[in-house]
């Protein structure tokens, strides 16, 4: 339960900068398009290269202590993004706030795999079911909070949070190190399931790019939601993850073949995205509540898969790898769609990004149609 917290709060940080972060940057600080692409690929690209050294040091050492760095990082650093308003400044503080939310992140995810070997889908449902809800209520207080306090307020609260949470990671679970060879990581990754579960996963984040930079602005400038607004419009959706990903991991393992799932989470998660873009809002709405189911089976086919092909011992550098590819997918789709979005409208990268969703099913179909276990 309190690795379910953690996961909880990092999430709760995440829905309240991730989604509005676009209007502070572009109304307040009078960023461009291409530098709020600029900064979340930045974001993005600090995770590249630090995934797989942070997963292997989860093997090697208690992944706690990663915890522990990634929380009092992430403390300073959005202390340090509410002082700083011009764009190189913000963009090394956002630097370290990228670090320190993957360092966060990942050795939570390294404690969960570590502690649940072998795999059991109502952890990870749980996991998820905590991780969304956390989404949820972050949006949510985002919203409100930022109708009545300006975004540099809004940072510092959630410093002083983040920080008040230290003395809690000393009851993470203490994790055992092992040594493991960096070539075993490469000739885990090297196999032919690895590699195509890399490969789609990687096409499938290039959605999170697109929402990274243009859903906010979707909503408030095509919509036209206020903050509140925005944030009722997300926790929606986030509700429905949170639910998905509970019940699939209570109820629906074993039911359907991997596969299935896989198709079904594509085509909900791409329709989603293809149906939200035109107004009005309750039809939007709807379609992003089908988008969330989607997203919540893809979460839970992700988290099943890393556990079902990685020996315990490397699941923190191999989960790590697996990371590297999702954090290069919404880099690519931040840098595609960010100028996109800008240039030809905010509905445009959604829609996009939906199609190219869709366009995956045949793909894993016919890749995985004689393997369906896999």
């Amino acid at each position: 339960m309190l690795l379910n917290f953690f996961i909880g709060a990092y999430s709760l940080v995440i829905a309240a900068l991730y989604f509005f972060l676009p209007l502070y940057l572009k109304g307040s600080l009078g960023f461009s398009g291409a530098r709020i692409g600029l900064l979340y690929a930045v974001l993005s690209l600090t995770a590249l290269f630090i995934a797989f050294p942070v997963g292997v040091t989860g093997d090697r050492y208690p992944a706690r202590l990663l915890t522990q760095a990634g929380l009092l990082c992430t403390a300073a650093s959005l202390w340090g993004l509410a002082s700083v308003q011009r764009f190189w400044p913000f963009l090394a503080v956002f630097w370290l706030f990228g670090l320190s939310l993957q360092l966060f992140r990942q050795s939570l995810d390294i404690l969960l795999f570590k502690d649940t070997p072998g795999g059991d889908a109502r952890r990870y449902g749980g996991y998820n079911a905590w991780r969304m809800s956390g989404m949820l209520v972050g949006i949510l207080s985002g919203g409100v909070i930022l109708q009545y306090l300006p975004f540099p307020t809004l940072f510092r609260l959630f410093a002083l949070g983040i920080l008040a949470l230290f003395g809690l990671t000393f009851f993470l679970p203490r994790t055992r190190g092992q040594r493991v060879l960096w070539r075993q990581y490469g000739q885990d990754f090297a196999s032919g399931a690895v590699l195509f579960f890399a490969l789609w996963l990687f096409l499938f984040t290039l959605h999170w790019g697109a929402e990274g930079t243009s859903l906010g602005l979707f909503l408030t400038q095509e919509l036209h939601l206020s903050p509140r607004g925005m944030g009722l419009y997300l926790a929606g959706e986030f509700g429905v993850v949170a639910l998905t990903a509970y019940l699939y991991g209570r109820f629906g393992e074993g039911r359907l073949p991997p596969l299935a799932v896989l198709i079904l989470g594509l085509a909900a998660s791409g329709a989603g995205h293809i149906g939200m873009t035109w107004p009005p809002v309750a039809w939007s709405f709807a379609w992003r509540l089908v988008h969330g189911v989607g997203d919540g089976l893809i979460a839970m086919l992700t988290y099943s898969t890393i556990a079902r092909l990685f020996h315990v011992d490397r699941v923190g550098g191999n989960s790590g790898l697996i990371s590297l590819t999702t954090t290069l997918g919404v880099l690519t789709g931040s840098l595609i769609f960010g100028p996109l979005g800008a240039a030809w409208g905010y509905s445009y990268p959604l829609l996009l990004s939906g199609l190219l969703s869709l366009a995956l099913i045949p793909l894993v179909y016919l890749a995985l149609r004689s393997a369906p276990a896999r």
